[in-house]
């Protein structure tokens, strides 16, 4: 008996598109090829740690995410990062400086020179203009005309670091962060486009009263999204099921596993780009354009020290480092660091904290766990000025490839002809990846729910411009 919607896979889009599915009465199955749900977001517990294996927390202004925790039950499990998990840092000239969060730290921040803050000072008196051939710049090329060079690479080169493990370069300002450029556009400029962005009005969202810009997460951890999507499907959700092809049978569509065949009218392909890809080819649809998405190899390094071996353990969220052209001195190998235990109650013992590293994969993959461990010990002896490195007490680490899709220029436009392509040669067929509107759990969320409204009303899936 075929199904209404086949969801192939189950990274937090696909769990949450097929949930609302479910939800509303349709007869959805989902068939994810690992031999568990959640793709990058998971938790593990080790000798009274919690260390999250992939994304780490969320903003409270998570709207899509926090109204799924609500529609779940588990809106009153959530839980704010703490006061002390509230600044941020950078690499700079052999130390860690706070980032300037408000006008007069902006002002004496050691971060830039004084040219460099009055070159972001005067951003409102030079209006953007676009490209005249309509063309999109990369992220690098938009920051360095708005904001100066300086400012670019050493802020903005940092934060894209921090969001894609990628350079400014290699990503296109309206593909990889549409809101800002288009604020950007539309208001000809960053600091126009910040005074005419209007807010809102909009009911509470589910969980607790905190500002904006505090983090949110579970007592288990983002773990807890997971296990509670996961027991909501129940028998729909089939693990260790990879689709090895899909091709048109009549009115529905057939997949292929190794364990057999399955068919429904609708398909929702909530995967990584090339497993995507390998599919729609199987159908005979080329998309050979996205072949060449590049995409981050990360690993995360994840240690437990003894606080009383850092003294000068600070407070805050963590910090970034900066790229090597950005001026900022030799640093860590690590593109960043999560203070994790600063930031919620529980991530480590009592008189011990925990911290996580960010790296290229490159720069680890001829090394063990154990090495890779000792190397985020000497980051963070380095970034936090110790004679030498402290003595981890527990360690672990987590390498993944292929793992966040980079965005171009001219992605979001490939994106929605793929998607018009689908509508008229493969109707029934949605896309619901990472590499399809917004990589954050937040984004990747609402990409599922958008998916499943579409296929709940009878509208269009495609991505918005």
């Amino acid at each position: 008996m075929p199904s209404q919607v086949l969801v192939l896979g189950a990274g937090l889009s696909g769990l949450s598109c097929a949930f609302d599915l479910a939800r509303a009465g349709r007869d959805v199955r989902v068939l994810e090829a690992a031999p568990r749900a959640g793709g990058v977001v998971g938790t593990l517990a080790r000798e009274g740690y919690l260390f999250e294996m992939g994304p780490h927390t969320l903003q409270a202004s998570s709207e899509n995410f926090r109204r799924l925790a609500g529609d779940l039950g588990l809106a009153e499990r959530l839980i704010a990062s703490r006061p002390e998990g509230r600044e941020r840092y950078l690499w700079h000239q052999g130390a860690l400086r706070a980032l300037p969060s408000s006008i007069p730290s902006m002002i004496t921040t050691p971060l830039l020179s004084l040219g460099g803050k009055l070159r972001i000072a005067t951003e409102i008196l030079r209006r953007y203009t676009p490209p005249a051939d309509g063309s999109e710049p990369d992220m690098e090329s938009f920051l360095v005309e708005r904001l100066g060079r300086e400012a670019a690479l050493r802020l903005g080169g940092a934060f894209v670091r921090g969001v894609y493990a990628a350079e400014l370069r290699d990503l296109g300002a309206a593909s990889a962060f549409p809101r800002m450029y288009a604020a950007a556009r539309d208001h000809g400029g960053l600091v126009r486009g910040l005074a005419f962005k209007k807010k809102a009005k909009s009911e509470p969202l589910p969980g607790p009263d905190v500002p904006r810009m505090d983090l949110l997460s579970f007592p288990g951890g983002l773990q807890e999204l997971v296990d509670a999507l996961s027991k909501e499907l129940g028998a729909r959700l089939l693990l260790d099921q990879a689709a090895l092809s899909i091709e048109r049978a009549g009115e529905l569509w057939r997949v292929k596993t190794k364990s057999g065949v399955h068919e429904a009218r609708e398909l929702v392909l909530a995967l990584p780009v090339l497993p995507a890809l390998e599919l729609l080819r199987s159908a005979g649809i080329q998309a050979s354009e996205f072949a060449l998405v590049r995409h981050a190899q990360v690993v995360m390094v994840h240690a437990g020290f003894a606080r009383a071996d850092l003294p000068s353990f600070p407070r805050g969220f963590g910090f970034l480092v900066p790229p090597p052209q950005a001026g900022s001195g030799p640093g860590p190998r690590a593109l960043g660091m999560i203070f994790a235990s600063n930031l919620f109650v529980g991530r480590a013992p009592e008189d011990c904290v925990s911290v996580a590293g960010f790296y290229r994969g490159e720069e680890l993959e001829a090394l063990d766990e154990s090495a890779r461990i000792a190397q985020a010990g000497r980051d963070l002896a380095l970034a936090l000025g110790l004679g030498e490195p402290p003595r981890p007490l527990v360690g672990a680490t987590r390498s993944w490839k292929n793992v966040i899709p980079r965005y171009s220029t001219g992605h979001r436009a490939r994106v929605r002809g793929l998607c018009a392509t689908l509508t008229q040669r493969a109707s029934g067929v949605h896309l619901a990846g990472p590499w399809v509107d917004g990589v954050s759990v937040e984004m990747v969320i609402a990409r599922g729910r958008r998916v499943a409204r579409a296929l709940l009303e009878g509208t269009s899936s495609e991505p918005a411009p």
